[in-house]
């Protein structure tokens, strides 16, 4: 309690000295992050290391187009690229995509991916999101942690039946079969996973309520935050409310159809994008009109910007939130509060 008002103290000088209304999540939010040093330098490395990737990988571009064979001399993130691997988050692109072509090219003369099929792996990692989901819903913070290092584990599972179908169908090129069984497994796979993944935070903060700074709120919506029916049992202008099950779970259900809704966009776009920029075109003036458009900013980062709105991207944010014990903040369960004297 002396540490809750001292931080209260300090946003309230801060306010008054930059003359702005005080953040809470800016005062005491992240202030209690549980994410050490090493954590934080690692996380640097992987920031810097993406940006360097894109640099490339825009300079790669400018010199080819999406319809270039596979490259002979062995598997390159840079090269040749497709519009899918444009949109791709930098994670699955620039780290789980190496190594499961590497592990790929290493096994795949011993046949091990006749039996280890693409749709096999994509049930291995659904069988592993559920583990995750149950294990970010416990109250200690080691076995969530444990269950965000399992669910980066099953989205590498998820990069790497693609690279199995790829090798053993045939077809090189980087992009989804949406007539293939196995296209269908693979997104109802992924879609029940990002279901455990999300019920198990759900649970989580169900047994954990987080405590909000709130605002002056409507009449109609101070019963349903706090649980009470009288307006006169709640105060104007109040701290450390805790939020009901019924909020919460409102906050994850809205966070949740923004992942599928991403998650369908993403899939539309990719295609739209593909059936412009990877599709052969008749005469030679489309195609240099083609690859003309493929090498404009513009075009660049369209596609770009969906590296940081799929709906693989929120996930990995959800996971660093959880792994910061902050998946609470993620789905904006808090409030800038206005302080009175």
């Amino acid at each position: 309690m002396e540490d809750m008002m001292a931080s209260l103290e300090h946003c309230k000088l801060h306010s008054v000295k930059f003359k702005r209304k005080p953040n809470m999540a800016w005062c005491w939010g992240w202030k209690y992050c549980r994410v050490g040093p090493i954590t934080c330098v690692f996380g640097g490395i992987l920031v810097i290391y993406f940006l360097v990737m894109d640099i490339l990988l825009y300079k790669s571009l400018q010199t080819i187009t999406l319809m270039e064979p596979p490259n002979p001399s062995g598997y390159s993130p840079l090269r040749p690229i497709s519009v899918k691997l444009l949109m791709m988050d930098h994670m699955s692109h620039y780290i789980d995509d190496p190594i499961a072509e590497l592990i790929v090219s290493t096994f795949e003369p011993t046949g091990i991916y006749h039996i280890l099929t693409p749709n096999v792996i994509s049930i291995s990692g659904l069988i592993l999101g559920f583990v995750s989901g149950k294990l970010v819903s416990m109250d200690s913070l080691q076995y969530r942690r444990i269950g965000v290092l399992v669910f980066l584990y099953r989205m590498w599972l998820d990069v790497l039946d693609g690279v199995v179908f790829r090798h053993t169908s045939g077809n090189p090129v980087y992009k989804s079969h949406r007539t293939s069984l196995g296209f269908f497994v693979d997104v109802d796979c992924d879609i029940l996973s990002g279901v455990a993944l999300a019920f198990g935070c759900l649970f989580y903060l169900w047994r954990n309520p987080p405590v909000i700074v709130s605002r002056d709120l409507l009449p109609q919506s101070k019963s349903f935050l706090t649980g009470r029916e009288n307006e006169e049992d709640y105060p104007v202008k109040s701290f450390g409310v805790k939020a009901t099950k019924n909020y919460i779970f409102l906050k994850a259900l809205t966070f949740g159809i923004i992942i599928l809704a991403s998650s369908a966009t993403w899939d539309n776009v990719v295609q739209a994008f593909a059936e412009i920029l990877q599709t052969p075109l008749q005469t030679s003036v489309q195609t240099e009109k083609q690859t003309e458009s493929l090498h404009t900013v513009v075009t660049f980062f369209s596609m770009y910007l969906w590296r940081f709105g799929s709906s693989q991207a929120i996930l990995i944010m959800i996971q660093i939130a959880i792994f910061a014990d902050k998946n609470m903040a993620t789905i904006h369960l808090r409030y800038t509060p206005v302080l009175t004297s």
